[in-house]
Order: C-alpha cells, then sequence, then structure tokens
C-alpha cells in the first residue's frame, strides 16, 4: 500500500508566534543589510551614484572624530584610514539590518504571513523616512538632503530603491530562517507515528541545511564583493616607493629621470574611499554668486577656451617630513582668471568657493583666483584626467596645498565672506600655504652603502612658486653641509630635482644624513620639527644609513 505524506506550513494557515525565534530574525535583518550594501557598492562601481549613504555617514564620523583622530589614522595606515572607516560603516549597516530583524519580529508576534511581509515594508519606507527627515540633517546634508544639491534627488531615489530592497530581502529571509512548524498528514490507515517522526526530522534536516546554506551564500557574495571594492580601493593606488628610488636617476640623454610624475605614480588623495565617476557627456560647470554673467560650461564648450599648459607640482598638506604625496605633472588648462573676467567679478567679493561632485567644498582668495598661474586643468601629461585626478576639471592654484586645488569641479561661486571648507571645519589651516620643503630619495632609509664607492644622493625640494637657490645635505647628522647640484626646475610652480656624489670613507660606520633648502632671500627652511596638522608639516628630514 502507497504511503504519502504531505508537509504544509502552519504559518500559512494558523498564527505563529515569531517572538520565540529572535536569533533566526536578527540572522535575516542581517542578510537583508548584506543585500543592501552589496547592490549600493554595485551602485557605487558603476557609477551610477556620486554618493552613498555609507559615504556620507564615513565623511559625518571623520568629521566628528576631531583633527586629532583623523591625523592619526593618516599617519599611522595612511590613506588606508579610509578603507577601513567605510568597512567599518559597511559592517555597521548590516548590524543595523539585524536589529531591524528583531524589530520585526518583535512587532509582528503572532500573525499570519501576509502581515510579515506588510511590516517588513512598514519599516523599511519608515526607516527611510526616518533617514531622509532626520538622518540626512544629522550627516549635515539638510532636511530632505537640500545640501546635496545636484545629487539630491538621485540620492532620495536610489536610497529609497535601496531601503525597498532591504525590506523585499527582510521578508524572505524572515521566512527562510525561521523554523517552520509542519502537519504529516498520512493517506494510508497503516503510517506509524515512528514513520510518522522520520519523516518530520528529515524535514527538519533538509530546512537547516537550506538555511545554513542561504546565509553561508549571502555571507559569501557579501564578502567577496566587499573585499573585492575595498580591496582594490586600499591596495590599487600607485607604487609611489619604487618610483621615487628612481627619481632623480641621469638618463642616458642627461636629463633626470622622474621631473615628469607617471600619471600612474603621482599620489591622489581624498576624503572619499570611491571617487566619483563623473559623465563627461552630461557634466555642466557653473559660475555663479557675485558675477556680473552667470555662466555654465559644459565640455564641448570649456575645450574650445584658450589654453595655457603649466608644469605643476602638487603636495598634500598631510605629508609627513620626506613623504611620498607629492608630484610634479604637465598640465594644460585654460587660466582661471579669464574665466572670472568673463563673468565679470563684482566688486566686495572676498572668496571663491568651489564644488565638487562628490560634495567636497574649498575656497580661495579672489587675489590668488587672479594670479594668472592659477589654472582650471583639464589635461595631464598629454591626456584628459583620469577620474582619480579629477576628471573632467580640477584646479591648481600656485603656492597652496592639494587640498584646495579642487577635483571634479562642478561649481564656482563668488561670495563676500569668509568661508570653511570640508577640512577646514576639521580645523585644518584656511590659508594651506606651502612650506619650503626637501627630502632624500636615495638611499632609502636603514639602508647600507657601499664604502669607498661613489653613492649619489637624490632629492626634490619645493617652495611653490618661491624659487629654491640652494640645497645642501649634511653626512654628519648637521655638523656640517654640503651644496648639492641643482637641475633648473621646470616651470615657476614646479619642484627642484638636486644631487650630490658622496664616498663613505670607512666600512661598519653609521652615518645620520640631512637635507635642507633654502629659498628666494637667503631664507634656510624651517628646522623645527612640526606636525602636518594643522598647517603642513616642517623640519629636516633625516635617515640613518650603514656603510658596509
Amino acid at each position: 500500500m502507497a504511503i504519502q505524506i504531505e508537509e504544509v506550513e502552519e504559518l500559512d494557515q494558523e498564527e505563529w508566534d515569531g517572538r520565540t525565534h529572535r536569533g533566526a530574525a536578527f540572522i535575516a535583518g542581517a542578510v537583508a543589510g548584506m543585500a543592501l550594501t552589496i547592490m549600493m557598492l554595485i551602485l557605487l562601481l558603476l557609477g551610477v551614484t556620486p554618493r552613498s549613504v555609507s559615504n556620507l555617514v564615513s565623511d559625518k564620523i571623520a568629521a566628528t572624530a576631531g583633527p586629532g583622530v583623523t591625523e592619526f589614522f593618516i599617519q599611522t595606515i595612511g590613506s588606508l584610514g579610509k578603507e577601513m572607516l567605510f568597512l567599518s560603516v559597511l559592517i555597521g549597516q548590516v548590524l543595523v539590518g539585524g536589529l531591524l530583524g528583531l524589530l520585526l519580529v518583535t512587532i509582528t508576534g503572532r500573525t499570519t504571513r501576509q502581515t510579515v511581509w506588510r511590516n517588513s515594508y512598514i519599516i523599511s519606507t519608515g526607516f527611510w523616512l526616518v533617514f531622509i527627515v532626520a538622518g540626512l540633517p544629522l550627516l549635515d546634508q539638510g532636511f530632505l538632503g537640500s545640501g546635496l544639491e545636484k545629487d539630491q534627488i538621485s540620492t532620495l531615489i536610489i536610497s529609497f530603491m535601496l531601503f525597498e530592497l532591504f525590506g523585499l530581502v527582510l521578508g524572505y529571509a524572515f521566512f527562510k530562517l525561521i523554523p517552520a512548524t509542519f502537519k504529516a498528514l498520512a493517506t494510508s490507515s497503516g503510517l506509524t507515528q515512528t514513520q510518522i517522526d522520520s519523516r518530520k526530522e528529515k524535514i527538519d534536516t533538509e530546512a537547516r541545511t537550506s538555511r545554513r546554506r542561504f546565509v553561508g551564500t549571502m555571507s559569501a557574495v557579501f564578502v567577496l564583493v566587499v573585499g573585492a571594492a575595498i580591496g582594490t580601493k586600499a591596495f590599487g593606488g600607485p607604487a609611489l616607493t619604487e618610483y621615487r628610488t628612481s627619481l632623480g636617476d641621469l638618463k642616458p640623454d642627461g636629463t633626470l629621470e622622474g621631473e615628469i610624475t607617471p600619471t600612474g605614480s603621482f599620489y591622489q588623495v581624498s576624503k572619499n574611499t570611491f571617487n566619483p565617476p563623473v559623465d563627461g557627456k552630461s557634466w555642466k560647470l557653473t559660475i555663479d554668486g557675485l558675477v556680473n554673467t552667470p555662466l555654465s560650461f559644459d565640455m564641448n564648450s570649456i575645450s574650445q577656451l584658450p589654453r595655457q599648459k603649466v608644469y605643476h607640482t602638487l603636495t598634500c598638506i598631510s605629508n609627513p617630513v620626506g613623504g611620498e604625496y607629492i608630484g610634479n605633472a604637465e598640465w594644460s588648462g585654460i587660466s582661471f582668471k579669464t574665466l572670472l573676467d568673463q563673468a565679470g567679478v563684482k566688486p566686495g567679493v572676498k572668496k571663491v568657493v568651489f564644488t565638487s561632485a562628490d560634495g567636497y567644498k574649498d575656497s580661495i582668495t579672489i587675489e590668488k583666483a587672479m594670479e594668472p598661474n592659477t589654472t582650471l586643468a583639464i589635461e595631464m601629461n598629454g591626456a584628459p584626467l583620469t577620474n582619480d585626478h579629477g576628471f573632467p576639471a580640477r584646479m591648481l592654484i600656485p603656492d597652496i596645498y592639494g587640498m584646495k586645488n579642487a577635483k571634479w569641479l562642478t561649481g564656482i561661486t563668488l561670495v563676500d565672506t569668509e568661508f570653511a571648507g570640508f577640512w577646514q571645519q576639521q580645523g585644518w589651516d584656511n590659508t594651506a600655504t606651502i612650506r619650503t620643503e626637501s627630502s632624500i630619495v636615495f638611499p632609502a632609509d636603514n639602508s647600507s652603502v657601499k664604502a669607498g664607492q661613489l653613492t649619489t644622493i637624490k632629492g626634490v625640494a619645493f617652495a611653490g612658486s618661491r624659487k629654491i637657490e640652494k640645497v645642501e645635505v649634511s653626512t654628519d647628522g648637521g655638523q656640517t653641509w654640503q651644496a648639492t647640484t641643482l637641475k633648473e626646475r621646470l616651470g615657476p610652480n614646479s619642484w627642484t630635482l638636486w644631487r650630490l656624489d658622496w664616498t663613505p670613507s670607512a666600512a661598519g660606520k653609521g652615518y645620520i644624513l640631512k637635507v635642507r633648502a633654502t629659498e628666494e632671500g637667503d631664507k634656510i627652511q624651517a628646522e623645527k620639527a612640526a606636525d602636518s596638522y594643522p598647517a603642513g608639516a616642517a623640519g629636516y628630514h633625516t635617515i640613518s644609513v650603514q656603510s658596509a
């Protein structure tokens, strides 16, 4: 006689107390948080959204932590600190998802499947409303995201879609992970209780295996996507150390290696983990505020303007003494004064405020903006700007640290008040004038040199537009100094390369090498050490070598 067992989920037909399964509910919410995070990262990588919820939260945490904490991470782990902060925010999203799963099971109680789905969407939609009404203002983005300006509508729409995806996955995961109670219906009177119990145990085992497979798959995809996205950003940057070691090598044609930093080796720093991918076809640059004629440019119109070529060195205000965040390139762009003259500057203007595609803001004085070498750059080393270096347009400002040379420029506003930008609100200097600096790029610190053989000590010096007149090196810890050979700089805002041939005397001896630069006016760079926060690092670059 045939025996048939039919399994029926009681949740479809009877009330069920979900509050006895809080652990499974938390995991269901966490899985939904993973799904939201995965989709958000995919949209970021595809360039669909310029800024995500995670970006906004990361920016707020960095600002709230204060400059001391920010500078500590910059000096200890460099730009990797941004990736670690962003990763922490992503994990936080998953944990918040788990808490929302607990909220679902708490408010649902004894209910039907239909009510669970309804409550799942009520939670996701309600949380989105809380985010745009209260969360965005707390993140300094204004009511309903008004501070996002051009990105307001897209951010609201995309965030709504992501929250609704969360609700969908939350409901699905809730039923997938909460153990269902089954009825075994025997169609044969010969079915024993032992057979029924065996069948129920098999069903429970299969359900547990399915649940584990579901959670494992989602977790694996989450780790893969997050690891690939953040790993690429954390470890996919330029190989600065290798480039700097060869900097200043004498080439067969008599020129020096690396005087123009290759684009792929040029340092890049921003507030972002994921820099904004700007669509050149839809990009617009506006000039407004206290101008006679507000202007708007697209890629075609900005490319038609007269160009100027400049050799310009950029260095980061957070660069430590002897650090790698400095590079020199050949740029092509438009004289910024030409743009302002075309718009017509009204009387009383104090500052020119820059707005970037990632929401970054900074400013310079109107006097600095009108200098002839202040440039709106659209090409770098003979090619359009790369995304990391500010495509489609960025600022180049003489004598000013890199943080004010805004990238991904979308807006220029002239104002008659002072202005504190993103980094200035965290305590960084608002003038940001480049301090005279010099560094040894070869030999490396704690390396060995051959006794009795010629060693060429190499390096760079930079003082903004102020000319480097002399660079000196000490091989005895600063007791005596020797003048180096200087390479004439390429332009009035580019670095100076220097070399010194030196023969260590005895084997087994340690040497302390120092370097100092003298700028025009016979002004020697500051010897007293200073941290990069808040106005740039100072002091003599010092290394140790051992003769062998």
